[in-house]
């Protein structure tokens, strides 16, 4: 792909694109180095971009498959050598702005959500990060994961059952998720 091609791209669907990363990798530094991987991998690709091709599902699809083989990587390194934890007991509490109780409760909730969702299993997690996430509609996210549309719904499904499960077991109320 030629590089205006991919810096068109980059304008258009950046910081969607970066949006995911920094959901899939959760970490910043980790986030910025998918993104910048995805891009470049953008460009060893051969031939001309088509825009009617869904140029947005390929750039997730780039994205997911990066993330994919990295944490295929990382997974193996573990089993070979275990990783060292750094200790956040001692880490300094970030200052909180005063809140109205409504305001950090809503707030609770949702950060409560996104670790849910981020201890989901990256077959569960992928999916219900671009269906509900970026939006995308069910064929495409069957596209992008390479799975038949039965599976991406049943995963979507399964995927909801066990986010309304940690959540009711935190103990917030059942609400839509």
């Amino acid at each position: 792909m030629q590089a205006p091609d991919v810096s068109g791209l980059v304008d258009r669907y950046g910081p969607e694109i970066y949006r995911y990363c920094r959901r899939l990798a959760g970490f910043a530094p980790d986030a910025e180095d998918l993104y910048q991987q995805t891009f470049l991998r953008l460009l060893e690709l051969p031939g001309e971009l088509d825009e009617e091709q869904n140029p947005r599902a390929l750039l997730y699809s780039v994205a997911g498959g990066i993330w994919k083989n990295e944490a295929r990587k990382r997974g193996r390194r573990a089993a070979i050598a275990q990783p060292l934890e750094l200790d956040d007991e001692n880490a300094p509490e970030p200052a909180a702005r005063e809140d109205t109780e409504a305001t950090a409760q809503g707030r609770a909730e949702r950060a409560a959500l996104r670790a849910a969702v981020d201890r989901l299993p990256l077959t569960y997690r992928v999916p219900a990060l671009l269906a509900y996430g970026a939006e995308l509609p069910l064929e495409a996210i069957a596209g992008i994961e390479k799975l038949p549309l039965g599976t991406v719904k049943s995963r979507l499904h399964r995927a909801k059952q066990m986010l309304k499960q940690e959540m009711e077991a935190q103990g917030y109320e059942r609400q839509k998720i």
